[in-house]
């Protein structure tokens, strides 16, 4: 039976190190970590679970230190892993299955990071809920799915490139030999840290990746990689998108630099120019799909072309797994068509299905108002209003109650608002008015 060694480097991962040597304990016959400066208990634990430690100087350089640990292994094929994942409890019946075919290098793994909020975004991938089939994984409502090859023969021709986000994929290829998806999964907890840490974590990589820019100008990846680094991190619109610019300049028809582009566009109020740069993507997976269509949608609707907005969203809801944002944007969307009971379906499942997403809940409030349903609408308000507590929502809200002829709930709203907001004088003066209409 051909042998699995797990390779890693790691620094400072004390406080995760063990669970992930723990979930690969029973699939490998050999550890190896290789530790570039830990200033924690690192090597400790690794010693514990039987691992071969060496010291790695840090080179600000991910592929250098993974291809020296890579020099330490003597299995027939190598498992990677980093201190903060963990390998599926499955994966032990299922690898055996994927290491006898002779024409297979590598495996491309599904890695699914666990996020911390319930709609989110990473690379041109919208968030799956959470089916929560690993337990570290239970604050986590959603994750994005990525594959790399984490599983490959130990191959001299096999290393990895690149000084970050570095992949053995091109000399797997190089060497003649297959790619294949495995049938297992990777489980990724590290962006379910602090703030302050992944503050640290963004500001390490954008330095990596502007140093791989330099080294590579001419690699439109990279300056993809870095735009939307830039972008979603830093929050740097025009630098993202020149980054993307100098991507589309080295591979005009590259899909991912129009899509972020327009994404970039979008965010700046510039809706027209968003949807010219998303019609140069003409992917058809889902998995981006599904990220693109609801782009477009946003950038039609804000255009005021409904029908066609409504269009886009319906594609995004097919394309995306179970995702209620999407279903409130399609049902308000039809609201705003006259497809009153049509629309508010949509938009009453999605608020079930995510009662506390406050953007649901607000588009749920405006539908309401729109088919008079001001009940329904008041609901809606208050919850948005102590959820996100802002005196013009405290307002909204009372001026709704106002409207059903419901004083003692106006000034219930107001009241609360007051707690929250005494200096402000709109709040003070609603409550007067409301107490002598109520008097």
């Amino acid at each position: 039976m051909p042998t699995v060694g797990l390779s890693m480097i790691v620094k400072n991962g004390a406080d995760v190190l063990a669970s992930c040597l723990e979930s690969a304990r029973e699939i490998v016959t050999q550890i190896v970590v290789a530790d570039t400066g830990s200033t924690d208990s690192t090597c400790e634990v690794a010693l514990q679970f039987g691992a071969t430690v060496i010291s790695v100087p840090w080179e600000n350089h991910f592929a250098k230190a993974r291809n020296a640990a890579l020099l330490q292994m003597t299995t027939d094929w190598v498992l990677v892993l980093d201190a903060d994942e963990e390998i599926d409890h499955d994966a032990k019946q299922l690898i055996r299955q994927l290491l006898t075919n002779p024409e297979v290098g590598g495996y491309i793994v599904p890695i699914r990071n666990y996020m911390p909020t319930r709609f989110n975004r990473g690379w041109d991938r919208v968030g799956v809920p959470n089916d929560y089939r690993h337990d570290r994984s239970k604050n986590a409502p959603s994750y994005v799915k990525h594959e790399n090859c984490r599983l490959f023969r130990r191959d001299s021709r096999i290393h990895f490139e690149g000084r970050v986000h570095e992949l053995v994929e091109p000399q797997i290829i190089a060497a003649g030999l297959q790619l294949v998806v495995a049938n297992f999964c990777i489980h990724h907890f590290g962006q379910l840290v602090d703030q302050e840490a992944r503050t640290r974590k963004h500001v390490f990589y954008r330095n990596l990746l502007c140093s791989k820019a330099d080294e590579h100008p001419d690699d439109h990846v990279v300056w993809t990689q870095l735009g939307l680094h830039e972008f979603e991190c830093f929050n740097r619109p025009e630098e993202a998108l020149r980054c993307f610019e100098k991507a589309l300049a080295l591979q005009p028809k590259a899909p991912e630099p129009w899509l972020f582009k327009g994404m970039v566009y979008l965010s700046l109020g510039r809706n027209q120019e968003a949807l010219g740069a998303m019609e140069n993507d003409t992917r058809t997976d889902n998995s981006s799909s599904a990220l693109r269509e609801d782009l477009k949608g946003d950038a039609l609707y804000g255009l005021g072309r409904f029908r066609e907005a409504r269009i886009a969203f319906r594609r995004a809801v097919r394309f995306a797994e179970d995702n209620p944002m999407l279903e409130s944007k399609l049902g308000y969307t039809e609201v705003k068509l006259g497809q009153i009971q049509t629309g508010l379906s949509k938009l009453r499942r999605a608020a079930r299905q995510a009662p506390d997403d406050i953007a649901i809940c607000d588009r749920l409030l405006k539908a309401c108002i729109i088919a008079r349903k001001l009940p329904e609408a008041a609901e809606a308000a208050e919850k948005v209003a102590n959820a996100t507590p802002h005196p013009k929502l405290f307002l909204r809200a009372a001026s709704i109650r106002a409207q059903l002829k419901q004083w003692d709930l106006v000034e219930k709203v107001l009241s609360r608002g007051l707690d929250l907001f005494p200096q402000s004088p709109e709040l003070a003066r609603a409550l007067r008015e409301a107490a002598d209409v109520k008097a």
